[in-house]
């Protein structure tokens, strides 16, 4: 059992490849129109902005894209020759109707956005093309579809959906890998030789016929047999036996409308519920703590068959005593020991959290020093948006430990707020909230003119673990000491970027002994200059407005904040504020996913003083301060996702994610 678990550890890759996903479409090189004939030989993009029919591509070297918008219809029957790679990013309708032949050592990907629908009548898919999708894939093709060798279709996100009743049987290929986190609808299924086959705890897998399963299956949402839900009306579920590595594992809910086989060894660690059919265990199946209920039918153990684990339950409805019809076993070495006792299948219910570090952050920057220390005894208030009206409710309170972390867990999906209580011992604390200018898990979340509040945050539980978009572990919050309060209460401060200028707004309610307001400047938020001085009201109890003007910002990313002073000599800072004039100098990453070697696409290289490539665990693999011009050599490491740094001379960093795939 442990084997298949740990194998079942690597499907984390599934994930990964979502990151290939883009934002929105660029623009591009060329604007398609019906019967145009485009060159796509290496970084190029290709803009799909209005109803196209065929178009003629040759597609060569990598890096390519293919970019079609939202509420556009591209229809294609022409046959393609990819002797290149491209990306399909799909926010329209793809009607994906011809036989391309992939020839490129890398891989092609159509990525299917929310609300994207992807059509296709293709028999069969090769492994030089794989699908990402967060939309609507359909196959329309009535006879066989088969998934050939190394083919993937990952199904990510809580909107997605494949819909494959069509077909009159899917097939998955050896060396395939299916990941599903939204909904799959097949006619008939036969999982033939699946490297990898997952269906994540929010997947739900519903197969109107019949399911096959001879390669690798690990089930930890729900799969049910229909049996008419399509138009037909017989259903079976067979579990071959493809040998070690290719085992059956259910952790979920399995409901069966048919008869059940079970051929191969099989792990139930799950409920499986067989409605209407017969079973019989030909091989031995166990688990820990899993159940078999059959409904309405016959239950037989034969010669070899088996049922037995740890704390396992079986329950035969029409038979006396609800134990087996009949056993078959003659092996004495496969031993059979359950308890009979009727479960239902429950759910595992998928849960998120939130959490991070609160310190002392006594140099003001609003960011994690290595030098500063944590915060313990700090209250820290979880709120959850519980209706349609933006209601806020208190849900429950957490107080830091000694090492200054917190945790919110078992959240379910949902918008969440944090907030961090500050001490009331006669002192003046506060916190400095800086959303951009460090990482999302070394800056400041709290923010003062708020209530202390953190951003709104969303929790999706369909992710999977570990994804920040399900357990967000970077709401952390800086606080320090001061002796006196806030010379004024500053309501709102804000900074607008306008043509190569920036502008600085804010207002203040309340004023005492108010002398002026410092603006300062800084690039990385640890060394700040004096940029200019804007003169105080003094004294007012009404709203007061103030503005300033940057007119020399520099290229990247540009950190501001308010040093108001009193006239008294003492002095509190503001919030920080960032503006970026160039987003980065660095166009492109390419290609990603990426097996052989990465390459860079960059406006100027002058402007870029580094770049680095690392692992999860921040160990440095590459590192140039030159243009490396034949890429980095990536094909001898390991299968996953790494990060890209490039940092600019200005000390600006821009990081990317990549995916290494094999």
């Amino acid at each position: 059992m442990k084997a298949i678990i740990y194998q079942w550890l690597l499907i984390g890759l599934c994930v990964v490849l979502a990151d290939n996903l883009h934002a929105q479409c660029p623009a591009g090189n060329f604007t398609a129109v019906t019967g145009g004939q485009y060159t796509l030989d290496g970084n190029k993009t290709l803009l799909i902005s209005s109803n196209v029919g065929n178009i003629t591509l040759n597609i060569s070297n990598t890096g390519n894209v293919i970019c079609l918008a939202p509420g556009v219809t591209w229809t294609q029957t022409n046959q393609t020759n990819f002797n290149g790679s491209v990306n399909i990013n799909v926010y329209g309708t793809f009607n994906y109707n011809s036989n391309d032949n992939f020839n490129s050592s890398v891989a092609s990907y159509i990525n299917v956005q929310t609300g994207g629908v992807l059509a296709t009548n293709t028999n069969g898919i090769g492994g030089k093309l794989l699908i990402n999708n967060q939309g609507t894939t359909t196959f329309t093709n009535t006879g066989n579809v088969q998934f050939r060798d190394s083919f993937a279709f990952y199904n990510f996100g809580p909107d997605s959906k494949l819909i494959a009743t069509a077909p009159s049987m899917v097939v998955f290929g050896s060396n395939t890998v299916i990941c599903n986190w939204g909904t799959m609808e097949f006619g008939s299924l036969e999982n033939a030789d699946a490297k990898r086959f997952k269906n994540e705890t929010s997947g739900v897998i519903n197969i109107s016929r019949y399911f096959y399963n001879h390669g690798s299956i690990l089930n930890d949402g729900e799969i049910n047999t229909l049996c008419g839900k399509f138009g037909s009306s017989a259903c079976e579920f067979i579990i071959g036996d493809k040998g070690a590595g290719k085992e059956f594992e259910n952790n979920g809910c399995m409901s069966i409308k048919g008869n059940v086989n079970i051929r191969g060894a099989a792990f139930n660690n799950g409920t499986i519920i067989i409605t209407d059919g017969d079973l019989t265990i030909d091989k031995k199946i166990s688990g820990y703590g899993g159940a078999i209920v059959v409904a309405n039918g016959k239950s037989v153990i034969n010669s070899d068959g088996g049922y037995n684990g740890t704390d396992m339950f079986f329950w035969d409805e029409n038979t006396t005593g609800h134990d087996f019809d009949e056993k078959r076993n003659n092996n004495p070495q496969i031993t059979t020991v359950y308890k009979v006792v009727k479960r239902t299948c429950v759910k595992e219910e998928a849960f998120g959290s939130i959490g991070d570090y609160v310190w002392y952050d006594t140099d003001r920057d609003g960011k994690q020093g290595k030098t500063e220390l944590p915060v313990s005894g700090l209250k820290v208030q979880l709120y959850k948006y519980v209706s349609d009206n933006g209601t806020l409710t208190a849900q429950t309170g957490a107080v830091t430990d000694q090492y200054g972390k917190y945790l919110f867990d078992d959240l379910s999906t949902g918008k969440y707020k944090v907030q961090f209580i500050l001490p009331a011992l006669g002192k003046a604390f506060f916190t400095y909230f800086k959303k951009s200018g460090v990482g999302a898990d070394e800056d400041s979340d709290s923010n003062p003119d708020n209530g202390n509040f953190s951003d709104e945050i969303t929790i999706d539980t369909s992710f999977p673990s570990g994804d920040v978009k399900r357990d967000n572990m970077t709401i952390d919050a800086g606080i320090y000491e001061g002796s006196t309060p806030l010379p004024v209460t500053l309501v709102s401060f804000t900074t607008t970027k306008e043509n190569e200028t920036v502008l600085l707004n804010w207002a203040t309610t309340q004023e005492t002994n108010s002398e002026s307001f410092d603006i300062e400047h800084s690039l990385n938020g640890k060394g700040w200059s004096n940029i200019g001085n804007v003169k105080a009201r003094g004294e007012s109890i009404l709203k007061e407005n103030y503005t300033f003007t940057d007119s020399n910002p520099v290229d990247g990313q540009n950190l501001y904040r308010l040093k108001m002073n009193d006239s008294d000599g003492t002095f509190a800072y503001s919030t920080i504020r960032s503006v970026t004039i160039e987003v980065s100098d660095i166009t492109a990453v390419y290609p990603n996913p990426v097996a052989d070697r990465l390459y860079f696409k960059v406006k100027d290289w002058s402007k870029i003083g580094r770049i680095t490539l690392s692992d999860l665990n921040g160990k440095t693999l590459f590192q140039s301060s030159k243009e490396p011009v034949d890429g980095v050599d990536v094909k001898n490491l390991p299968a996953g996702l790494y990060a890209v740094n490039v940092t600019g001379l200005t000390g600006a960093t821009s990081s990317y994610k990549v995916v290494i795939s094999k």
